[in-house]
């Protein structure tokens, strides 16, 4: 029923074909409530999901910052891990080879060598969380640290041992022949070389520094002048010395001899000048011999080349397959 005072509302009648009037019924009004409600939950459905989707909550905005800070913080680990890492493995090869030239021992433990890790191992990393990551991250990190403690002990043992060996370490080959000798100059070294004048194999002996005539050539340990050989149409002239302990090197193609048979010399003396001998460029071939027996010269290098320019050496001579002798 219509309220006094309220405008009627009619509705037509095909039946009739009349307008009648129409009071607002209690059904009426609750399907229209019914719709109100219907359509309110669903635009606010909408407007949840339209949020949700390019709006973060504050535990959702919380959550990435601490992902990103994590990140962060995994990448900043895993690149100091990595530069240590590259350092003590430095160290581990130096050490390798000072204990086996010098000492004439093996090295303590290898505890400073890379561990073989199976591909199944990295797999697990992908499962994952970045808080893990990091955790594992610092426990690697944690480990490197116990490897440079026990690396630091090594190096006391290794000072106990040169406070032993003092003496003897000045008379064992430990320096280049050349002074401020570029890695470009470096030739071929022991091994299997092709000769440059029959263009055959034939054992090279020792190593060749492609140098200036006139180039100074020094003693790379002290010791005594066991020979001063002249050959002016081969290998020019020859110099021998003896180191004691088994130790002998030889500078050949030489033009000048600045000592002689039986002189006492020392690591760094200058003892003669490289020559023009041959047919190819001027050189110096060295050689460096323990018992009679030709060792490699590229492992004599240790007090004068970091791992970095001793690994180049060798790597500029094996690229060279012809010596210069």
């Amino acid at each position: 029923m219509n309220k006094p005072g309220q405008p009627k509302k009619f509705k037509f009648n095909s039946e009739t074909l009349k307008f009648e009037d129409v009071g607002r019924s209690i059904q009426r009004t609750v399907r229209r409530i019914i719709s109100f409600l219907m359509s309110s939950f669903a635009i606010a459905v909408i407007y949840y999901l339209v949020y949700f989707s390019f709006f973060d909550t504050y535990s959702e905005h919380s959550i990435k910052r601490e992902n990103k800070i994590l990140t962060e913080h995994l990448v900043e680990i895993n690149e100091q891990y990595k530069k240590l890492n590259e350092v003590i493995l430095n160290i581990s090869k130096r050490d390798t080879n000072i204990y086996s030239v010098i000492f004439e021992t093996k090295p303590f433990d290898d505890i400073l060598l890379p561990v073989e890790r199976s591909s199944a191992r990295y797999e697990l990393l992908h499962t994952k969380t970045i808080k893990e990551l990091v955790l594992m991250a610092e426990s690697k990190m944690a480990a490197l640290s116990d490897r440079i403690h026990s690396q630091s002990e090594i190096v006391d043992s290794v000072k106990n041992l040169i406070n032993l060996k003092q003496d003897e370490i000045r008379f064992i080959p430990s320096i280049i022949p050349i002074r401020n000798l570029h890695a470009n100059a470096v030739g071929a070294s022991v091994g299997e070389k092709i000769n440059p004048i029959h263009k055959s194999l034939h054992v090279h002996k020792g190593i060749d520094f492609a140098v200036p005539v006139g180039s100074d050539v020094i003693a790379t340990a002290s010791g005594t002048v066991k020979d001063v050989i002249i050959k002016r149409f081969s290998t020019g002239i020859e110099i021998v010395v003896d180191h004691g302990n088994d130790y002998e090197t030889r500078y050949l193609y030489l033009n000048e001899a600045m000592v002689k048979k039986g002189m006492q010399v020392n690591r760094g003396d200058i003892i003669g000048k490289v020559g023009n001998i041959g047919v190819t460029v001027p050189h110096l071939h060295y050689e460096v011999r323990i018992g009679g027996k030709i060792a490699d010269p590229l492992n004599y290098f240790f007090m004068e080349l970091l791992p970095k320019d001793a690994i180049l050496f060798a790597k500029t001579s094996l690229n060279k397959g012809q010596s210069l002798d």
